[in-house]
């Protein structure tokens, strides 16, 4: 990808659009009206409800119990007409329910630069999230920081990264440190 079309695809995710497959959990809206340059039309997130109570359950078990990553990918797998797989997998897969724990998009936050020039998931200072929350969050941000370390609870997380006044009162993180390392989960 060129550094002028990385830049273009940046603007539009701090924008707020939808840019890649939705996340496990969330669905594609077509905004009317509202075309790409190809003429597509451009899409946000939006809740998608079968799968959205999996995805908070995931965060939960996590935060609360603290349990690994082996020990979500059993219990999800244990039920799959309650926790249905993502996409064609008969099971989930450790790495779907890694995927699902680094995804700040959880938050409501479309981040951007996750990804390096090969594909792989790249630094976490170079994640640039959007300028303000663009879709219905499935948790609160202080829900998605603390399940990054199932060791801390709710109560531990640095007060830089919460503020409050977010749809509701809610917790909202600030812009630096938009998620970890996927080492960091196992």
């Amino acid at each position: 990808m060129t550094r002028r079309s990385a830049e273009a695809i940046a603007v539009l995710i701090r924008k707020g659009w939808n840019v890649h497959h939705p996340p496990y959990g969330y669905t594609t809206m077509t905004e009317a009206g509202v075309q790409s340059r190809r003429g597509t039309p451009r899409t946000r997130l939006t809740p998608n409800p079968r799968h959205a109570a999996v995805v908070q359950d995931i965060f939960y078990w996590r935060e609360v119990t603290g349990l690994s990553v082996e020990h979500l990918t059993a219990r999800v797998d244990a039920d799959p007409g309650r926790y249905p797989p993502p996409g064609i997998h008969t099971a989930w897969p450790p790495a779907a329910v890694i995927a699902v724990l680094t995804n700040i998009k959880y938050a409501d936050y479309q981040p951007t630069g996750t990804r390096d020039e090969h594909g792989a998931f790249g630094p976490v200072e170079q994640r640039v999230p959007s300028d303000q929350p663009v879709h219905r969050a499935l948790i609160t941000s202080a829900l998605f920081w603390a399940a990054q370390n199932p060791t801390t609870s709710m109560q531990q997380i640095p007060h830089h990264l919460v503020r409050r006044g977010h749809r509701g009162g809610g917790p909202v993180t600030e812009k630096a440190n938009v998620g970890c390392s996927r080492k960091e989960l196992t």
